[in-house]
């Protein structure tokens, strides 16, 4: 016998299947972006060193990591159980606002390259800048030199 908890986690997940299967949004979108976008990635002069510094070797976990979590942001089907924010506190000597900028940037440019229909490109850029915003909030937010 379900409880009302699992219904009600079951009903949101299938009403985000369908919200994002309404916006064109598949597994395999979410593939592509991923593949595609770091492709991008390790290319770019800005984002290249850092991410090369971190992710040394085999890109496959990290690209593995990423659709398992744009797969729980979107399906809301509970595959990502990480924490992105401790990668990311290692490298605040090597990023700035700069680099969540052209992270974004890309991302957007990403997602027009594929052929995201405008309301899954819509989608994913809400969740990527609420996501870069809280991120910049954690790593850069100084209440003294920011007031």
């Amino acid at each position: 016998m379900s409880s009302p908890i699992q219904l009600r986690v079951t009903q949101a997940r299938q009403a985000a299947r369908t919200e994002a299967a309404e916006m064109g949004i598949t597994q395999d979108l979410i593939c592509d972006l991923v593949e595609t976008f770091y492709g991008h990635i390790r290319e770019d002069e800005m984002l290249g060193p850092v991410f090369a510094g971190a992710i040394s070797g085999d890109w496959g976990p990290h690209l593995a990591t990423m659709k398992s979590f744009w797969s729980a942001i979107i399906f809301h089907d509970g595959g990502y159980a990480g924490r992105p924010m401790p990668a990311h506190v290692k490298l605040k000597s090597q990023i700035s606002p700069a680099h969540f900028e052209r992270w974004l940037g890309l991302f957007a440019a990403t997602l027009d390259e594929i052929g995201a229909t405008p309301a899954a490109k819509s989608a994913f850029l809400e969740r990527a800048n609420r996501i870069a915003t809280s991120f910049q909030a954690h790593l850069f937010y100084d209440p003294y030199t920011n007031a």
